[in-house]
């Protein structure tokens, strides 16, 4: 295993548990994440999404941007739900899928250790969906989520720039 990804990884998960610690004012988020408490997951899961979006911008530069597929309203959010991402892409190709995929395994590697046991028997926790211009511009697949008035896409990251 890759141990410079798994040390990018690490510092991925504990950013995002230092972020919602932050937000919701406990030192205990991890206890708060571990008991599924719909605040902390949505603090955790935001700040996750923006660390894969960043790492997924930065290592390739096919990436225009990066988006958290939205819950569906009937969706209970707990620790083993995966993340949904929808990364538009100038070109797909190979190298950022297997980014992608080498990112998912170590991602889950890390998470079922951080999340144990709950996350045991995790097998995704990553969903990465790659758009390119056509699909996108065509609103093909889950382009039309980017844009939807009811549950709209969240970008997490931007080659324009993104948000903190």
């Amino acid at each position: 295993m890759n141990t410079k990804l798994v040390d990018h990884v690490t510092a991925m998960l504990e950013d995002s548990l230092r972020y919602t610690g932050e937000k919701i004012g406990d030192t205990g988020a991890i206890r708060l994440l571990k008991n599924n408490d719909a605040d902390a997951l949505g603090y955790f899961r935001y700040r996750l999404a923006m660390q894969v979006g960043i790492y997924l911008g930065e290592t390739s530069e096919h990436v225009l941007e990066v988006f958290l597929y939205p819950e569906m309203p009937d969706e209970k959010i707990t620790v083993t739900l995966p993340l949904t991402m929808i990364v538009r892409v100038r070109k797909h190709t190979a190298a950022i899928e297997s980014i992608a995929d080498a990112l998912q395994d170590v991602l889950l590697a890390e998470y079922r250790k951080m999340f144990s046991p709950q996350a045991d028997g995790l097998s995704v926790l990553l969903n990465v969906y790659f758009l390119d211009e056509d699909d996108f511009l065509g609103r093909k697949g889950l382009s039309a989520a980017v844009g939807s008035l009811y549950t709209p896409a969240l970008r997490v990251w931007s080659s324009q720039g993104c948000r903190k």
